[in-house]
Formats: structure tokens, C-alpha cells, sequence
């Protein structure tokens, strides 16, 4: 009997930690599912965008106008999301709300784009204008759910699990992608006719379904907690405004580079975006004129063509999403060790043997992001020198390499930047759960703001901090004591963490201070100040494109109508020089890393 306890207890020991491994993995994916529907969204936005404009009568170079909704929505959008989800008392939670009005818009959307023309009558005019307007809305729909979503990974995961938190985003992203141009790439009006009468519409159809199903997925798992209502002060939304742009030069040093390096990149990946599809229809178009289909015909199939291609670059996407961050490192985590050699078996062997090889070759984040940057600015220079489906294609493909990295490096290396803080702790003075995330982390250094926090909050003093403690009676302060030993500022914990306390707040919103308040911005805000940087290049690569297409059409008297080798030699201009500016991006990724 007691032999057979004995052996029993390791097998306990691994049922446990099995279980506990297939929770976490649970727990990620149901956190970021709800991406992978966003993401389909914006593959059937992004993929099938430019070509359904085009059938509709609109230019080329007013396509590139209307793609100014994408930047535009993100600069306006996100920004107040963030600070609006930061501050949001609802019994829901912060994000769910904003989550829950965001999908039922986006939804709706789809739905206009996709019956435009039932919509419209028939009549052209309104079907174009119908169309521009249902996108731009569409774009703002979509970018307001992707700062809730985003900003609901940074809240519920410590600083030691952003980078797993994002690394997963990624993979659902590349999910969503393949999803979407896959669909695409199908024959939808004969294999699911039920749907719609249109390619668009039955896409538009599966993209509202697939949201929702995948939002209720994450909103019915992931556990948020209800900030308590507080009474709104005069002036707070525009204090809030003001404190948006003001601490723009107080951010965090790594979180300046990274906005720098967005600012370069974006610049190029704008027309890749907006304009892959397109460019190889008309490498399609060009190599198959001479046949005796019409132009309609060979525009629907150059289209699917251009579908086949970004389902290559997101099968790569998604293929790199689950590689590279094995051979990457956290520069919160720190490089992977050299494992110990402790089984002489053939496949304990192997299994050293591959550690140890990756253990020579992982590089940290940002250098990582550099090599990525790399790649896709020489795809970017290439596609001037393409001239078949079947190169322009390869071209496509390898771009999915830096849409995995850019999809999760940026949001994870901020992640862990809101969710660590500037001043080391002495380790003596942590409790035991944050000890062991010290050790996971190389860093003793935690946010002064919890999941909770809203925006603004007040990172206050030890005196204030023990004022505090002396208010929640003898008991807790006892235990306080013990664990602050220090005269630095007290660390505070994970909501479900043991020595976690919410600090009270004022009618304001904030926690006492002695009148020097420190403000610092909470994950909803930082996300919308980082898209920022993201848009903002978005608009000049959008002018500027919209200028060489205007530059093209009036000197060759190109149409809308017309395609082939001319069009695609302008796209692939206009990507030329976006890998020029992504060239720069992986400059500073690079001094990043170094």
C-alpha cells in the first residue's frame, strides 16, 4: 500500500501540471480568438477592398482616398477608445462594452458593403458613394475593436506573459488571415450560393458571422473586474485630452523607438495592404491579354489570383507566428540558457540538441524586428523587377515573414513596458508569488498601476503609501510591514495575487497624493498613442500614392477600366518606395537591439 503510494505521486504530480499547461493554453486562445475574427474582417477589407471599388467605376487614384478612412479612423479612434475603455465603469468591465458596441457597427458595415448595389437601386452614383461611406465607417468600426482587444491581453496578463499574450494575437491573426483569403480564393457563389448572390456578398456574410461567434468566445471566458462608479469632476474628458498629448514626451524610452520604428515601417506596409491583391491582378491581366477572355472575366480571375497570393503570404504569416518566437527572446525574460545534458537517451540527445541550437541562434525582440524589416523592404524593392503571377506571388509570400513579427513584437515590447515599471525592487522585499515571476523575469520592477487602474492614475509616495495602509486597520498594515522593508516605492501586485490591495480613489478618479502627482498612462491609452504612429505615415503613403496614380493616368490617359503591366508597374513604384522607408525602420529596430 504504501509502495503504491509512493508511485502514484509522481503520476499525480504530472496529471497536475499536464492540466494545468492545457488551462494556460486555454486561457490564451480564448483570450484572443476574438482577433482572429477581427482579422477576417480585415482580410476581406483589405484583400477585396481595392478590386470591388474598381468593379463599382471608382479610380485608382480615388481608391487611394478612400483608404485614407484606414489611417484616419485609427488617429481619431483609437486614441478615444483607449481613453474612454480606460475610464468606463460598467459592471462589464472596461473593454467589454466597447468590444460588444464595436462588433454590432463592424457587422453592420459588412453588411451595407456587401449589398451596395440592392441598397443603392442600381443606381451608380449611390452605389459608389454608399460604398466609400459604408468602408469608412467600416475602418472606424474595426480599428475601435482592435484598441479594445488589444488593450484587454495587456490588462489581464502580468509582464512576464505579454510576450506569450501577443505571440498567441499573432497566430490568431494569421488564423483569421488564412480564414479570410482562403474564402476568397473559393468559388463561394457556386459552393455556398445560399449566402448571397455576389463573391462580396457571401464574404461580408461569413466575416459578420465568424466576429461574432469569436467576440462571444472572448467576452464569455475572460474574467474582467468592474472598476467602481466614480463622480465625474468638470473638465475630466478634456483633461484626459490634454494628458493624451502632453505625456507624449514622457513615455518610456523604449516605447519612444518603438513609435519611431512604426513611423518608418507603416510607410511601406500601406500599399502592400491596399494595393497586394491589386498588383497581382494586373501581372494576371498583363500576362493574359492576348486570350479571348473579356476584361471582366480576366479582372474576376486575376483577382482570385491576387486572393491565392495573400493566402500564400498568410500562410507564411501564420507558419511564422509559431517559429520565430521559439528562436526569439524577451529582453524582460532575457536570453534562453544552455540546457543542462542530464539523459543519455537517443531522444534525450535530440532534445538537448535542439535547445542548445536554439539557444546559439535566439536573437532579442527588437533584433528580431530589424531582420524581419529587412526582408520585406527587398520583397518591396523586388516587385519592380517582377513580371510573372508566378514571382510576384513568392514576392507576396515572403512579406508574411514581417507581418507575423510587426502583428506581435511592437505590442508585446509595450506590453511589458506598461506592465514593469522604472525602479527596481529589492528582492527581499517580495512576497513569494512575485518573487518567482523576478526569477522567470530577470526584472524585479512592477507597473505602479494594476489591471484595474484607470487612466491618469497617481503613482504616490511611501509615505502616502503607509497613510494608505494605516487606514485599512492593524491586520493589514502588520503584514504590510513585513513586506516593505525598503524606503523605495512600494511594488504593486497582480489583482489575483496574494498581497494585491486596490488603492482608494477620490471623486476624481485618483488615488491621495501630496500635490507633486505623477501621471502615467494606462495600457487603452498607450495602444492609441501607438496606433497613432501607426497612422500617421498611413496618410502620406496614401497622398503620395494617390499622386502617382494621378501622375500615371493623366500623362498614359489610363482608366478605371484599364489594367494590366502599366498598373501594376505603378503599384509596384509606390511599394518601391515604401521598402525604402520599412529599410529605415529596420535601421532603428536594429540600434534598438543593440
Amino acid at each position: 500500500m504504501i509502495g503504491g503510494t509512493v508511485s502514484s505521486a509522481p503520476t499525480r504530480v504530472a496529471t497536475s501540471t499536464k492540466a494545468s499547461s492545457v488551462a494556460e493554453l486555454g486561457r490564451y486562445i480564448s483570450l484572443t480568438i476574438a482577433i482572429a475574427g477581427l482579422q477576417f474582417c480585415w482580410a476581406v477589407e483589405t484583400g477585396f477592398g481595392s478590386p470591388y471599388l474598381l468593379s463599382l467605376g471608382l479610380k485608382k487614384s480615388l481608391v487611394s482616398l478612400v483608404w485614407l478612412a484606414g489611417p484616419l479612423s485609427g488617429l481619431i479612434t483609437q486614441p478615444l477608445v483607449g481613453i474612454f475603455s480606460d475610464r468606463c465603469t460598467s459592471r462589464f468591465g472596461r473593454r467589454r462594452p466597447f468590444i460588444v458596441g464595436s462588433v454590432i457597427c463592424t457587422i453592420l458595415c459588412l453588411t451595407v458593403v456587401g449589398w451596395t448595389r440592392e441598397i443603392a437601386g442600381g443606381h451608380e452614383t449611390l452605389t459608389i458613394w454608399l460604398a466609400v461611406i459604408a468602408f469608412y465607417f467600416l475602418d472606424f468600426a474595426i480599428n475601435a475593436l482592435q484598441c479594445s482587444l488589444r488593450s484587454l491581453i495587456v490588462d489581464v496578463l502580468p509582464a512576464a506573459r505579454q510576450d506569450a499574450g501577443t505571440a498567441w494575437a499573432a497566430r490568431m491573426i494569421g488564423i483569421g488571415n488564412v480564414s479570410g483569403y482562403l474564402m476568397g480564393f473559393l468559388d463561394l457563389a457556386h459552393l455556398l450560393p445560399f449566402l448571397g448572390s455576389t463573391h462580396m456578398q457571401i464574404l461580408t456574410t461569413i466575416a459578420s458571422v465568424m466576429l461574432a461567434m469569436t467576440v462571444s468566445i472572448t467576452c464569455y471566458c475572460t474574467s474582467e473586474t468592474p472598476i467602481p462608479p466614480q463622480p465625474s469632476a468638470p473638465g475630466d474628458v478634456l483633461r484626459a485630452f490634454t494628458a493624451l498629448f502632453t505625456s507624449l514626451s514622457k513615455l518610456p524610452t523604449v516605447i519612444k523607438d518603438i513609435l519611431r520604428i512604426e513611423l518608418f515601417a507603416w510607410i511601406g506596409w500601406f500599399p502592400f495592404l491596399f494595393y497586394g491583391t491589386t498588383y497581382i491582378a494586373d501581372l494576371y491581366v498583363a500576362t493574359h491579354e492576348d486570350g479571348s477572355a473579356t476584361e471582366a472575366e480576366l479582372m474576376e480571375k486575376g483577382t482570385r489570383a491576387g486572393s491565392l497570393a495573400m493566402f500564400a503570404h498568410a500562410v507564411v504569416s501564420l507558419s511564422s507566428s509559431l517559429i520565430l518566437p521559439l528562436f526569439s527572446y524577451s529582453l524582460v525574460v532575457g536570453r534562453p540558457p544552455y540546457p543542462q545534458f542530464s539523459d543519455a537517451t537517443v531522444l534525450g540527445q535530440i532534445k538537448h540538441a535542439l535547445l542548445k541550437f536554439r539557444a546559439m541562434v535566439s536573437v532579442s525582440l527588437p533584433t528580431m524586428w530589424a531582420i524581419s524589416l529587412i526582408v520585406f523592404s527587398v520583397a518591396m524593392l523586388l516587385t519592380f523587377a517582377a513580371s510573372t503571377v508566378l514571382f510576384g506571388s513568392m514576392l507576396i509570400a515572403m512579406c508574411g515573414i514581417a507581418w507575423a513579427v510587426v502583428m506581435w513584437i511592437p505590442f508585446s515590447m509595450i506590453g511589458e513596458a506598461i506592465r514593469t515599471s522604472s525602479h527596481e525592487q529589492p528582492t527581499q522585499a517580495l512576497p513569494q508569488s512575485q518573487q518567482e515571476m523576478r526569477d522567470i523575469s530577470g526584472n524585479g520592477s512592477y507597473m505602479q498601476v494594476s489591471s484595474e487602474d484607470i487612466p491618469m492614475e497617481v503613482i504616490y509616495d511611501q509615505s502616502d503609501h503607509e497613510a494608505e495602509l494605516g487606514r485599512r486597520g492593524s491586520a493589514h498594515n502588520s503584514r504590510a510591514s513585513e513586506q516593505h522593508v525598503s524606503h523605495e516605492p512600494a511594488p504593486s501586485y497582480h489583482e489575483h495575487e496574494p498581497g494585491y490591495h486596490r488603492p482608494e480613489l477620490d471623486n476624481h478618479g485618483h488615488t491621495p497624493s501630496d500635490g507633486h502627482d505623477k501621471h502615467m498612462l494606462s495600457a487603452g491609452t498607450i495602444l492609441g498613442v501607438h496606433n497613432v504612429s501607426c497612422v500617421i505615415p498611413q496618410f502620406v503613403s496614401a497622398f503620395a500614392s494617390s499622386l502617382i496614380f494621378a501622375v500615371f493616368e493623366h500623362i498614359q490617359g489610363t482608366g478605371p477600366d484599364e489594367a494590366g503591366g502599366q498598373h501594376a508597374q505603378q503599384i509596384a513604384l509606390v511599394m518601391c518606395l515604401g521598402g525604402i522607408f520599412a529599410a529605415g525602420g529596420a535601421y532603428f529596430s536594429w540600434k534598438l537591439g543593440r
